[in-house]
């Protein structure tokens, strides 16, 4: 008897990244349309030594206050602001050969009278699982897997002026003395049409020294379909003791965002105030 399974891995990215995984190279991994953008290109890359073929589709997702995403249901996406259906990409399948780039195409084209705000959909690059199982013998059954790895980027367009306004609320500092680690745990809240995306940076100065960054995340998007948000910031490897300080939290935009600063806010941390983790 043989019994096929197949796996699907996920990997939703926010920066221009590899994900080992796939050996598949995406830039950028967020598109923006503007008020008077029409297209836009995606580039693929086959970093692997072997040929690949990805099949491209629309996917919609809503994002969840305490990160990533969950898929939407047909009657979800309904209301929900959805960009796939006034866009247009080619190809819709493509095969890689080692080291070889694809250039995909994407065409915009508002329908007349779009209210402003924005809207998302999701591209999904779904690897196509080669035509032989990997046959795995076990007590006399025969175990065929494909493991099928898909990637999905955001693809926003944006209608009208841009409109947010966001604040820091509070922020929670945890650290570990014997692997000298830590973390930066950042609550936030927005209100408006529009998303915004930018690297979020944590600035420590203890009691009497000097200031250094000790934490971040790098392109963060904030979605309009969230009020509030908890985000992590990963440690950079600071050097750190456990005092009385100050914490300084910076959200620089980044891309279309260069220049912007939405926010920048100080809080005042006592010792007793730091999570000890071990």
């Amino acid at each position: 008897m043989q019994k096929v399974f197949t796996l699907l891995c996920m990997a939703l990215s926010f920066g221009f990244s590899t994900v080992a995984e796939a050996n598949l190279l995406i830039n950028p991994t967020r598109v923006q349309f503007g008020p008077t953008d029409r297209s836009a290109d995606v580039t693929l890359i086959n970093t692997s030594d072997a040929v690949t073929t990805y099949r491209l589709e629309w996917t919609e997702k809503q994002a969840q206050p305490d990160g990533g995403y969950t898929d939407l249901t047909p009657e979800q996406a309904l209301v929900f602001p959805v960009a796939s259906k006034m866009l247009r990409f080619t190809p819709r399948q493509v095969t890689l050969q080692p080291g070889e780039r694809q250039n995909i195409k994407l065409a915009l084209r508002r329908p007349a009278n779009l209210a402003k705000g924005e809207y998302r959909s999701h591209l999904l690059f779904k690897a196509v699982p080669p035509e032989k199982n990997v046959a795995v013998k076990n007590e006399g059954a025969s175990l065929g897997i494909n493991i099928v790895l898909s990637f999905s980027i955001p693809v926003t367009v944006r209608q009208g002026e841009l409109q947010y306004s966001l604040a820091a609320d509070s922020v929670n500092l945890q650290y570990d003395p014997a692997l000298a680690t830590g973390a930066v745990n950042l609550k936030m809240r927005r209100t408006g049409l529009n998303s915004t995306l930018g690297d979020i940076s944590a600035y420590w100065t203890p009691e009497n020294g000097t200031e250094r960054l000790i934490a971040k995340n790098a392109e963060y998007s904030f979605w309009p379909e969230l009020s509030e948000t908890t985000v992590k910031l990963h440690w950079v490897g600071a050097d750190f003791a456990i005092a009385n300080g100050t914490l300084r939290v910076v959200y620089d935009g980044s891309k279309n965002f260069k220049g912007t600063v939405f926010f920048e806010k100080t809080f005042n941390i006592s010792k007793g105030m730091i999570k000890i983790i071990n």
